[in-house]
């Protein structure tokens, strides 16, 4: 994947608008990422799967079915807030952990800051992973609106509070920069939000939704419904990991339906990945791919991708099996690829390196 960004941009001038149209923008950008997903856990891969809203956007959208990632949670979402490989950001190693002081370096300039930038309002909801031992280093202050979520990479689905680490049990949810205590499942708590921002939105303005949900990280919990879902699975963990994905599946639903309710589906990119490969070790199913999470197999850096519009699409409802970089898709979809490239290289040049 050396030349992994010349294949992006081919890749993506083959099958998407190179630029937005003359007099507008997309009215609403939606990034939602997955943590976690196996590649053989949606419905598009593996019937099995009960994901009937995410098959639907996928079928009716490009399905990218050679879209790579990193194989671990921060090297992808700092990918996917810069355009930049991880190595530029310094965050390729691992992830950050609760008691570490890292953080997506400030000179690299994020996608919401550049949207900003062209008028949109920014909102982030879910799982930042990028340093919070500054303020300065999270989300409002790198860009976003508004912020409802939070700072690490794993916390309990209904408490809120850490697992592991040196500071296990401590709460960690935040709106914005106040700590907020809620025992709700947290899918349902951030599809209520984010119905909230699209509802209440001024629709003078363009809007970029960010939705990395926690959704299906460890720990596997999630309500007995959805883990009804899959009566005739018996391993207990495998069971409740696909009710999980179920439940993930019916807020983006929830989400969706508020879109196509206020109009803004007619003028909308929506842009869905998985930050890393499936976890087998725990519950995940990446077959037919070899490896998992934290691997360079593909089991670890391939992910399950589809980008959905109504109008913006030069060709849909297909698979596109060409190479792809998922950090890339909504930075070079939205400016095309000589504006893209103007950033990268404006970036690296701020972080003093060739």
């Amino acid at each position: 994947m050396t030349r992994m960004a010349t294949l992006i941009c081919v890749c993506v001038l083959l099958f998407i608008t190179a630029t937005i149209r003359a007099a507008t923008s997309p009215h609403i950008i939606v990034s939602i990422v997955a943590d976690d997903l196996g590649w053989n856990d949606v419905g598009w891969h593996n019937p099995q799967m009960l994901t009937p809203n995410l098959d639907k956007l996928a079928k009716a959208g490009v399905i990218l079915n050679s879209s790579y990632v990193a194989p671990l949670c921060t090297p992808s979402r700092s990918s996917f807030m810069t355009g930049m490989y991880a190595y530029h950001t310094g965050l390729q190693h691992l992830v950050i952990m609760p008691e570490s002081p890292a953080y997506l370096p400030p000179n690299f300039i994020t996608l919401p800051q550049r949207l900003k930038e062209q008028g949109y309002s920014t909102h982030m909801i879910g799982k930042w992973h990028l340093g919070f031992c500054n303020w300065m280093y999270t989300p409002t202050y790198r860009g976003f609106d508004s912020f409802l979520g939070y700072y690490n990479g794993a916390e309990d689905y209904y408490t809120k509070k850490m697992r592991g680490g040196l500071i296990a049990n401590g709460l960690d949810f935040r709106d914005n920069k106040q700590p907020k205590h809620t025992e709700e499942y947290s899918a349902n708590v951030y599809a209520r939000r984010a119905v909230n921002i699209i509802k209440s939105h001024n629709q003078s303005k363009p809007l970029f939704l960010y939705l990395p949900f926690q959704s299906v990280h460890t720990p596997i919990e999630v309500p007995k419904r959805y883990e009804n879902m899959y009566p005739n699975i018996e391993d207990t963990q495998r069971r409740q990991y696909c009710g999980m994905v179920s439940a993930l599946d019916e807020a983006v639903g929830n989400i969706t339906q508020a879109l196509e309710d206020t109009g803004l589906m007619n003028n909308l990119l929506l842009v869905f990945t998985a930050d890393n490969g499936g976890p087998t070790y725990t519950a995940a199913n990446n077959l037919p791919l070899r490896g998992a999470k934290t691997t360079l197999w593909e089991g670890g850096t391939k992910g399950a991708a589809f980008v959905y519009s109504k109008t913006l699409l030069r060709k849909s409802g297909y698979e596109n099996t060409q190479m792809i970089h998922a950090f890339r898709l909504v930075p070079y979809i939205l400016f095309g690829w000589r504006v893209g490239k103007q950033i990268r290289r404006q970036t690296v040049s701020t972080n003093g390196r060739p």
